[in-house]
C-alpha cells in the first residue's frame, strides 16, 4: 500500500448524499453506505468532521480519496480496505491489523463490507469554502 489507509467514519463517501458535496456525477458512486454527520466544525486552517457509517452486507464506499487525513475505527463487522493497486487488507475487532485504518493521501482507495459494518470516522482536511473531505475517483485499472 503507498499509503496506509485507515479508514475512521467510513465515508467523507457518503457526503453527496449529505449534501455536503456538490451535486455531481460519481465515478464510482457508494452502494450501501449510510454516512451520518455527527460533529462539522471550521478550525482555522482545517475542517474537522466526525462521521458514523452503517455499511450494509455488500456495501461499498466507492472508489474515492481524501484531500487530508481520516481515522476510521470499525466498531462493529469488518472491512476490507482496497488501495489503488487492488491490494487488500481486512480491518475489524480482533483481526489481525486491528480495528483502525487510516485514508490519506491522492491514491484512490475503496472501502468494503462482505457482512456489514459500522465505522467511526474522523476528517480532518485543509480548510475550504464548502468543506471538501471526499474526493470521487474512476476504479483503477485492476478492479
Amino acid at each position: 500500500m503507498k499509503v496506509k489507509r485507515m479508514f475512521v467514519v467510513a465515508a467523507a463517501v457518503g457526503l453527496m448524499g449529505v449534501g455536503v458535496l456538490p451535486s455531481v456525477a460519481l465515478a464510482s458512486p457508494p452502494s450501501g453506505f449510510t454516512p451520518t454527520i455527527l460533529f462539522q466544525a471550521d478550525v482555522g486552517p482545517a475542517d474537522v468532521m466526525v462521521q458514523k457509517v452503517v455499511i450494509d452486507p455488500g456495501g461499498t464506499s466507492g472508489w474515492h480519496h481524501h484531500p487530508g487525513v481520516v481515522i476510521v475505527r470499525v466498531q462493529s463487522g469488518s472491512v476490507t480496505v482496497l488501495d489503488s493497486d487492488c491490494n487488500r487488507t481486512r480491518y475489524g475487532p480482533g483481526l489481525p491489523n486491528g480495528a483502525v485504518f487510516t485514508e490519506s493521501g491522492d491514491e484512490p482507495g475503496e472501502v468494503t463490507s462482505p457482512g456489514g459494518a459500522t465505522l467511526l470516522g474522523t476528517f480532518v482536511a485543509p480548510s475550504a469554502d464548502p468543506p471538501v473531505f471526499r474526493i470521487e475517483d474512476d476504479p483503477p485499472p485492476c478492479a
